[in-house]
């Protein structure tokens, strides 16, 4: 959005995260209330514990929470007063293409500007789906699940039910629930959720093969995978620098995002990191969101906030503990640290075991960690060097492209405005009914005429040994007849 201002154009962003420092032609809607909301509504420590069936149902109820919050707040209703519904307000909406398609009718009160999709966590079902690119759940695993592209049939049946349970809730619970909603705040007038989830003219993917798994994918169907890393790292904080350039032995930074706070560890959880962090010679650098913890042993330092790609960049840095978040798997790639996941919600376990195939991490389950299990895949990752020669690899592998992400983004939003929403590249597939779509029409014509074929020759087998039967009951007779008269 900012590369987007320093060309000229005028951008206003509705967004849980507005800007520190003000920036002419861009214009925030501050939405940061909803991170209160879902901190205290949720603990993702204890997402653990939840299938992906049950966290996709979860996620699908908390739709219509959430747009009613959204498209209600005085926030969005001020926003909707400036920008009467008269005339195109906008040449272009990005819509973050996930459970919000409530906003569509946003969309239509700014006079239905071209959509260009953005997607923060890589390529999901419902993004093949919204630009009709294929998905085959034989190869191509739900990111809500820890299974590669190699799967085995096991995994090929959890897959394939996920994909039916996930497209299920999309046109049950979270189309209908996001349809209620866009019609309450915006009347009859929009066209209907389903209709506009089929016309966005791209999207944008925050995906690169080397941290994901090839597919096919339309031409509408943009990656750009490392897009938020900086160009160079910044001078760390004094007392940082400090800490991290006196780690002689390395240092480990622990860190598991922003949605999934260390504070919110049960009691036992904690004494084990702690007991395992006293046993290390290596520093460690822990993202706590509270002021204290009692029992930190000397060689550990908290933080409430971390720049976690400076970091990474630190010369002394040996590990990366993280929750598997995409951006920290990307920044970790970028720097060639090597990881420790702890998955717990979303696609954090499709991501940690990703990284366990490529060799450049392992993975520890958050229920069953003891301080053993912890001590043992902090040490192997310390002392097995090929972690770190398998991430050296896999970075430069991340790194290797023709372009910078960045510059890509601009080209393709500039490409559709100046076409008008591309409309060129939208597939026909979008178009088919379901039945069309799996050529069930085609196959039930084909079926048809193999059956009459069938048939046919069913017909003339029988009408063959009909008159095989007559004629040569009507020789015998007619022998018996000739017998009869030469006696």
């Amino acid at each position: 959005m900012k590369a987007l201002v320093s060309r000229g154009h005028h951008v206003t962003v509705i967004s849980t995260d507005p800007l520190k420092e003000p920036m002419e032609n861009y214009t925030d809607v501050d939405m940061s209330f909803m991170y209160d909301y879902v901190r205290q509504k949720y603990n993702f420590t204890d997402y653990q514990e939840v299938t992906a069936f049950g966290a996709i149902l979860r996620f699908s109820f908390y739709v219509g929470i959430a747009c009613s919050m959204q498209l209600g707040s005085p926030q969005i209703q001020e926003f909707l007063k400036s920008h009467p519904n008269t005339q195109r307000s906008f040449d272009l909406v990005f819509l973050e293409l996930s459970r919000y398609q409530c906003y569509y009718g946003l969309v239509h009160h700014v006079g239905s500007p071209p959509v260009i999709g953005i997607r923060s966590v890589g390529i999901t079902a419902a993004t093949l789906a919204a630009v009709g690119s294929p998905n085959n759940p034989s190869y191509f695993p739900d990111n809500y699940l820890p299974c590669s592209s190699h799967m085995t049939f096991f995994e090929r049946v959890h897959n394939t039910a996920l994909y039916l349970w996930n497209r299920f809730l999309w046109h049950t619970i979270l189309l209908p629930t996001n349809e209620l909603s866009m019609r309450y705040y915006f009347g009859l007038q929009p066209p209907s959720v389903w209709e506009a989830e089929n016309n966005v003219s791209l999207v944008m993917v925050n995906n690169h093969w080397s941290q994901s798994y090839p597919l096919p994918l339309m031409p509408s169907i943009i990656q750009l995978g490392n897009i938020h890393l900086q160009e160079k790292s910044k001078e760390l904080p004094k007392d940082l620098k400090k800490f991290l350039d006196g780690a002689t032995e390395g240092a480990i930074y622990f860190s598991l995002g922003t949605n999934v706070r260390s504070e919110t560890m049960s009691p036992g959880k904690k004494i084990i990191f702690l007991s395992a962090f006293s046993l290390l010679s290596q520093r460690v650098l822990w993202k706590w969101e509270t002021d204290d913890m009692p029992g930190l042993s000397d060689n550990v330092k908290l933080a409430k906030w971390l720049p976690q790609q400076d970091v990474l960049a630190h010369p002394n840095m040996k590990l990366f503990i993280t929750q598997g978040g995409l951006q920290s798997f990307h920044e970790a790639t970028h720097y060639a640290v090597p990881m420790i996941g702890i998955p717990f919600i979303c696609d954090q376990q499709h991501n940690v075991r990703k990284m366990v195939d490529a060799g450049v991490g392992l993975k520890v389950d958050y229920s069953t960690i003891t301080n053993d299990s912890l001590v043992q895949a902090i040490n192997k990752i310390l002392h097995d060097p090929s972690f770190r020669e398998n991430m050296k690899t896999f970075s430069a592998i991340s790194k290797d492209v023709p372009n910078k992400p960045l510059d890509r983004a601009i080209w393709w939003t500039e490409y559709v405005i100046r076409h008008n929403g591309a409309k060129h590249l939208r597939s026909s597939s979008l178009d088919l009914a379901w039945y069309q779509y799996f050529l069930l029409d085609v196959l039930a014509v084909l079926l048809i005429i193999v059956l009459s074929i069938f048939y046919l020759l069913y017909k003339m087998f029988r009408l063959m040994r009909y008159l095989f039967l007559y004629f040569n009951v009507t020789s015998t007779y007619k022998k018996s007849v000739d017998i009869k008269k030469y006696k």
